[in-house]
């Protein structure tokens, strides 16, 4: 009795095991779920950029109730504490304008910081001080200055805390996700790996103490506008760096494979605007009198197909007219493994009223389309670019 018992147990508890797995783990519906409803925005989008940036670094006169009486040719002419209080007269006004990304990303917040090298190094972690916070709260709908393509311009000026004689640097960092930041703008890294002298004089502006004390005999202020570039080979934004370039496009049919698919070929970004988000795409004709090549502008062309009229994508040349050309939005994809490419990037257009991006073969769709089922689909988005012939 006890054996029988023992035994009915054992298949119980065998059959539960069997039953739980079918259901859960082996069932036919069990399919890959589709990644674009799996993940979270902030890892289904593009990262978040910026572009044309500028930096105003204004002197203005002192306005020191105590009147400086600083003695130009004394062998010690002014103090650490004259340097520190002149400080307040230096006002460096940033701006620059949002890419593609943040909305798309929900980016949240936006810190803005300073630092000063007075010396030969500067603490590229620890020698920022925060001094700007742009938020999202519940006051703006939408969050201003975390959208798309707004302009945004951010006040720093001497507050009596720190010196600004030195080398000045500033960074940009967005955040979004739940703890996700990316580094929009840093302009010690660029500094750092500049080579050309005059580019870098545009990334270090250097405030000496005599501009500080000549801040007691100014009449009016005095600005000066820099324009330091922006880089994408730093991480930061693609800005005008593939503007006009002829590249060769590729894309990934699965996520494992070795070897990518060839999408375009010889094919030169035309940008629209002087941000370097909005591009036309040309494919250059080996032959130039080639009209039934694929070659010309990406335009959208009409088929028939079984009976049904289908929207398909492709290069067609007519004449010199870009008109019917498809206003292509381009920003720098999450996937950061660039697998020996020059950039991962993804294009995006407003088709039929909604925002699609391209997703190799397979076209445009939104990235919550019901069609894609799969992981491997879903990473097609990633569309991968290098120089044409390197």
């Amino acid at each position: 009795m006890n054996a029988l018992l023992i035994f009915l147990v054992i298949v119980i508890l065998v059959t539960a095991v069997l039953v739980y797995l079918y259901f859960n783990k082996l069932g036919p519906w069990k399919k890959e779920k589709s990644p674009a409803s799996a993940q979270t925005p902030a890892q289904t989008q593009v990262l978040p950029s910026i572009t044309d940036i500028s930096v105003d670094r204004t002197l203005s006169p002192d306005g020191s109730s105590e009147p400086y009486t600083i003695e130009p040719y004394t062998i010690e002419p002014y103090t650490d504490a004259d340097i520190l209080a002149l400080s307040k007269n230096v006002t460096f006004t940033l701006s620059w304008t949002n890419g593609l990304g943040f909305t798309e990303a929900k980016v949240s917040k936006i810190e803005v910081s300073h630092g000063v090298m007075s010396g030969t190094t500067f603490d590229n972690d620890n020698g920022w001080k925060l001094r700007e916070t742009i938020e999202a709260n519940s006051t703006d709908d939408p969050p201003l200055g975390l959208n798309n393509f707004e302009t945004v311009s951010v006040e720093i000026s001497g507050d009596g805390a720190y010196s600004f004689a030195g080398n000045n640097f500033f960074k940009i960092v967005a955040y979004y996700g739940t703890s996700s930041s990316i580094d929009l703008y840093n302009s010690y890294t660029l500094w750092k790996n500049e080579k050309d002298d005059e580019k870098k004089e545009k990334l270090a502006i250097k405030i000496s103490n005599d501009q500080l004390v000549g801040t007691t005999d100014l009449l009016t202020p005095e600005t000066i506008t820099y324009e330091p570039r922006l880089d994408s080979g730093t991480g930061q934004t693609l800005g005008r760096t593939i503007d006009n370039q002829y590249y060769d496009f590729y894309f990934y049919y699965k996520e494992s494979d070795a070897t990518p698919m060839n999408l375009f070929s010889n094919v030169r970004l035309v940008a629209l605007d002087d941000t370097g988000i909005k591009f036309k795409l040309e494919k250059k004709c080996l032959d130039e009198n080639d009209t039934l090549s694929l070659c010309g502008w990406y335009r959208p062309l009409s088929a028939q197909v079984f009976g049904q009229t289908l929207i398909t994508y492709g290069f067609r040349k007519i004449g010199d007219n870009i008109i019917d050309a498809i206003e292509i939005e381009i920003a720098e994809s999450l996937e950061k493994n660039k697998r020996g490419h020059e950039k991962v990037i993804m294009l995006k257009a407003n088709i039929d009223g909604e925002d699609k991006y391209l997703f190799g073969w397979d076209g445009f769709k939104t990235l919550n389309d019901s069609t894609i089922t799969n992981v491997n689909e879903f990473f097609r988005r990633n569309i991968y670019i290098k120089k044409h012939g390197t």
